[in-house]
């Protein structure tokens, strides 16, 4: 059978109740009936000591009933115990109660009797004159002769009747205790599973894709902490779901536009552009163009998918950082022309060489001019610096263009992050660039930072360890 969290934790509070209540309980009351018993045999045994020191003192009295009688009598005002008198042929000579006038003359015979009239005392609980007693036994003897028997008892059926009562009493707070264990078992228990409950239903409207789906928190217990951990994992679910159709928006937005500029030129060429010879290789030079994009387009993706299945891996080597700035430059000056952009280099004498690998560098000063290019206006400047601080080696790329707002700047770096959403789409791209790069100069041991103010341009400026 299959029982429930809350059936449970209900169990695991009644469960103790249940085995542990009875057995102490029962072991309390037997134990307080031993206490009593004993108390009593000790009471008796005193009481049966004086009276043997006072009987002993009367020789005759065990001779004459009617002394032995009036001896009781008297002895009966110190003493709530039935003290009899017994000759040396167990026959009853004196009683304490008025209820045992009928007895006297009578044989009265048990074990106790008779082992006290070889001499023996004896106590304990056992058979009294009308009901069960806790007696005590002592022989009289004169000249070392036992003449007869002293016997107290206390009747103990009232005491067990008390007991039995005060053993259904137990019987009956258990089972209260173990109905309010029950009550208060559940109802904790209804707290903890009733949120695990929202929890598991939560979890599979996830599953179903609504990261809109949150759980209520009502307190500050573990479980209050898993609902609020909860909270936070499907809101970053959601962000990333958002951030993952951004992406797609994007990436289909920048596969159109060149694929867009190729039909167009197709088509152009169908209609018959290929017989100015001047037409068709400018159109054949923008096919090639769009085709050179949507290439660096896919080895940015394919990057993506290979850093996600295993670390970022380097060929490193000797390089001078200069020749590597100059040749990713010169590879910009026509694009920067076309968009009439100027280029600018300020670098010292001297730059000393880094341990790194080249083709990672040139990706990430290729992608750092891409987007100063992309984000300056016609007739702004872009500025490659570079210098030598003790033991690193820095590369700043500065634009003169619209500036990054500053709470977009702690951004810039994140994955698949491509600026604000009223920013144009072509002018977002698909927020991997940046984040290649960053990954790419932490592999080297460096680091990246950004630096911008809006209408002032940004600065983008990485430092490396220097060989």
């Amino acid at each position: 059978m299959r029982l429930s969290l809350r059936a449970k934790l209900a169990a695991s509070h009644i469960l103790p109740i249940l085995l542990l209540m009875p057995v102490l309980s029962l072991y309390l009351l037997y134990s307080l009936e031993g206490f009593f018993t004993q108390s009593l045999v000790r009471q008796l045994t005193y009481q049966a000591q004086l009276l043997h020191e006072q009987i002993e003192q009367s020789p005759g009295l065990v001779d004459d009933p009617q002394t032995a009688q009036s001896f009781l009598v008297e002895a009966a005002r110190l003493t709530d115990a039935r003290v009899l008198i017994l000759s040396n042929e167990s026959v009853i000579l004196a009683s304490t109660r008025a209820e045992d006038a009928d007895r006297l003359g009578t044989r009265y015979t048990d074990r106790a009797v008779a082992q006290a009239l070889r001499g023996v005392r004896g106590q304990g609980v056992g058979p009294g004159v009308t009901t069960e007693a806790v007696y005590v036994v002592l022989p009289l003897q004169r000249d070392g002769v036992t003449t007869g028997v002293l016997r107290l008892s206390y009747e103990v059926g009232d005491l067990r009747a008390q007991f039995n009562q005060l053993q259904w009493l137990v019987v009956a707070g258990v089972m209260l205790t173990a109905i309010l264990g029950l009550g208060l078992g559940l109802g904790l228990a209804t707290t903890i599973a009733r949120p695990l409950r929202q929890l598991s239903a939560s979890a599979q409207s996830i599953a179903k894709g609504d990261y809109r789906t949150r759980v209520s928190v009502h307190s500050r217990d573990e479980v209050g902490a898993l609902a609020r951990n909860f909270n936070q994992m499907t809101q970053r679910l959601e962000e990333a779901e958002q951030a993952r159709e951004r992406q797609l928006a994007a990436i289909v937005h920048e596969l159109a536009r060149p694929l867009a500029g190729m039909q167009a030129a197709v088509e152009t060429l169908r209609d018959g552009a290929d017989v100015d010879r001047e037409a068709r290789d400018a159109l054949l030079s923008g096919i090639a163009e769009e085709v050179a994009r949507l290439d660096r387009m896919i080895e940015t993706l394919q990057s993506l998918h290979k850093r996600a299945l295993r670390p970022m891996q380097l060929n490193r080597t000797q390089v001078a950082l200069e020749r590597i700035i100059r040749a990713t430059l010169a590879n910009l000056e026509p694009v920067a022309a076309q968009l009439g952009i100027t280029l600018a280099l300020e670098l010292p004498s001297g730059l000393p060489q880094v341990h790194a690998d080249e083709d990672r560098l040139i990706q990430v000063l290729t992608n750092l001019l891409d987007n100063a290019s992309k984000f300056t206006p016609r007739g702004g400047k872009i500025t490659v610096q570079a210098g030598a601080e003790t033991s690193d080696v820095w590369v700043t790329v500065a634009d003169t263009g619209v500036g990054i707002a500053p709470d977009e700047l702690p951004h810039v770096f994140q994955q698949f992050y491509s600026g604000d959403e009223s920013r144009p789409l072509e002018k977002r791209g698909m927020g991997l660039g940046l984040t290649i790069c960053r990954e790419i100069i932490a592999a080297h041991g460096g680091q990246i930072w950004a630096e911008s103010e809006l209408g002032q341009g940004a600065r983008f400026t990485f430092s490396l360890p220097a060989s």
